[in-house]
């Protein structure tokens, strides 16, 4: 405890202290900084994009995988799983 301050109030006066002492420009992107039509725009905009589209294709991926897992599991077992199932509880000699 330092003069009396808490734990919790510490950590905030040193966060406020920190966002205080940043400047507001740091917290800007370039197409912020530079207006929407300067010459960096359409390149930062095609990057948000190809972000944005790895990002879909990644969940989509993941949900078709899950799709296809879900379908798989609902599906009827193979014959010769079903036998192979039989003759391990049931035993071999008394299939033979």
């Amino acid at each position: 405890m330092i003069a009396g301050l808490d734990f919790k109030s510490l950590i905030f006066a040193a966060t406020a202290g920190f966002l205080m002492t940043v400047p507001h420009q740091a917290s800007a992107c370039a197409v912020c900084t530079g207006g929407a039509d300067s010459a960096v725009a359409p390149a930062m905009n095609a990057a948000i994009l190809l972000m944005l589209g790895f990002i879909g294709s990644m969940l989509a991926g993941v949900g078709g995988f899950a799709f296809y897992l879900h379908r798989r599991s609902k599906m009827p077992a193979p014959p010769h799983e079903q036998l192979s199932e039989m003759i391990y509880k049931e035993g071999f000699n008394h299939h033979a």
